[in-house]
């Protein structure tokens, strides 16, 4: 019997359970060639390159991006309108009696129109926003504090009648031959070591900038760092790759870096169009200027440094969360609690905004880094002890979502499960 010499024993039962329907495992998209297993690190940049072509690709990241850069001055640009509008809003004054000489040019001078009316305490409950009673005694007010209207004529009301009595007691003293400056035995002379404009801006940063930095580290890189992992387990490509000659460290090492250079950019990028937004925006009406930013060197390099960090941690929690995940939709199930987990550390410094921490806060995650970025940007300085506290443990954070994440791709079940 003639044997075939071409084909090795068993290399036709093969093809026959190939032709008969056997399962083919699809290939990944894109080209990709990879060194054999155990080669150099080239294999972490062509997995790199592969993963950065595809999450281009991917409508859902980028889409992200441009939101993350647009979201910010839509805001802002709204903050402003209201604020403009608050400012330059002329509030209605029901009154009843009669007003003091002069009053009522105080009160058209601030925005306030007064109106005739038989009930103020009445009429300050629905036709307008603060109601005042003349009478010889004094004057008699009523508003409601529910209503935000209210609250701001009555500071105005507040602010004309605090200038009109001081006004009325200096005339007095002076018709009497005494000097008004009685009233003032020890005048305060008040030096700012810093510009209060200055430090008004560097407050409003020092909350927004390192919760927009958080949130945007996270959600910038999420969609891709979900396609990349949950997505290719649901296209069934996650198992073609892994059967590449290349360690599985230096697949998931080049996806953990594709991902976090998305978050980077986009954390980086919305930031940057804050800070332009900031600059160009008008706040307090006609007379308001653009905001103050003045984002010192050292607080912008500790920033990016900080974003690598947080991208790099972040990254890696989302692919490992990813490969648990069937598929893309389970994939953000599993990644929504993490909102609530970067969120609640940010809002810290708004709630707290005097707290100051021992060094052992340094290291919880996430908190660290809106405490370190809050005192480079409110101080223009940053301790050394802290900076290194944080960097160690955001890094040591880093290293145990790699691990976990490692884990998760040795494990053949979970990755060929469906």
């Amino acid at each position: 019997m003639r044997q075939d010499h071409d084909h090795p024993p068993g290399a036709r039962r093969r093809e026959r359970q190939d032709r008969g329907g056997a399962r083919q495992i699809p290939r990944p998209r894109g080209r990709i060639s990879l060194p054999r297993r155990g080669g150099d690190v080239s294999s972490v940049g062509i997995v790199f390159r592969k993963e950065i072509r595809e999450i281009l690709r991917d409508r859902r990241t980028l889409i992200a991006i441009a939101l993350a850069v647009l979201a910010t001055p839509t805001v802002l640009f709204v903050i402003s309108q209201v604020s403009t509008r608050t400012a330059t809003q002329t509030y209605t004054v029901g009154y009843s009696g009669d007003i003091p000489a002069g009053l009522d040019v105080l009160f058209g001078a601030t925005g306030l129109r007064l109106e005739r009316v038989d009930d103020p305490a009445a009429a300050a409950k629905r036709q307008v926003d603060i109601g005042i009673v003349f009478t010889p005694a004094g004057i008699d007010e009523y508003y409601d504090p529910t209503r935000q209207s209210a609250q701001i004529a009555d500071i105005r009301v507040q602010t004309i009648l605090a200038k009109y009595d001081a006004a009325k007691i200096a005339a007095s003293l002076q018709q009497k031959g005494v000097d008004p400056s009685i009233l003032n035995p020890l005048p305060v002379n008040v030096h700012p070591l810093s510009s209060p404009v200055k430090a008004a801006g560097n407050s409003f940063l020092s909350f927004f900038l390192p919760y927009i930095l958080i949130t945007m580290s996270l959600t910038g890189g999420l969609s891709a760092a979900l396609d990349t992992s949950a997505g290719e387990r649901e296209r069934r490509t996650l198992e073609s790759l892994l059967l590449t000659p290349a360690p599985r460290s230096h697949v998931l090492v080049g996806k953990i870096l594709a991902v976090s250079v998305i978050s980077l950019t986009a954390a980086l990028a919305a930031i940057a169009s804050m800070l332009v937004a900031l600059s160009q925006i008008q706040f307090g009406g006609r007379e308001g200027s653009a905001f103050p930013v003045d984002l010192s060197p050292l607080a912008a390099i500790v920033m990016v440094w900080l974003a690598v960090l947080l991208a790099a941690s972040f990254s890696s929690v989302t692919i490992a969360l990813g490969t648990l995940a069937r598929n893309f939709r389970q994939g953000q199930a599993y990644a929504t609690p993490l909102y609530f987990i970067t969120i609640f550390p940010a809002s810290i410094v708004l709630f707290i905004p005097d707290f100051n921490p021992s060094l052992a806060y340094y290291l919880i995650p996430i908190l660290n880094a809106v405490l370190v970025l809050r005192d480079a940007i409110v101080h223009s300085a940053v301790a050394w002890s802290s900076l290194i506290v944080t960097s160690a443990s955001l890094l040591l954070l880093g290293a145990l979502c790699f691990y976990a994440a490692l884990r998760l791709f040795t494990r053949e079940a979970l990755l060929i499960r469906s």
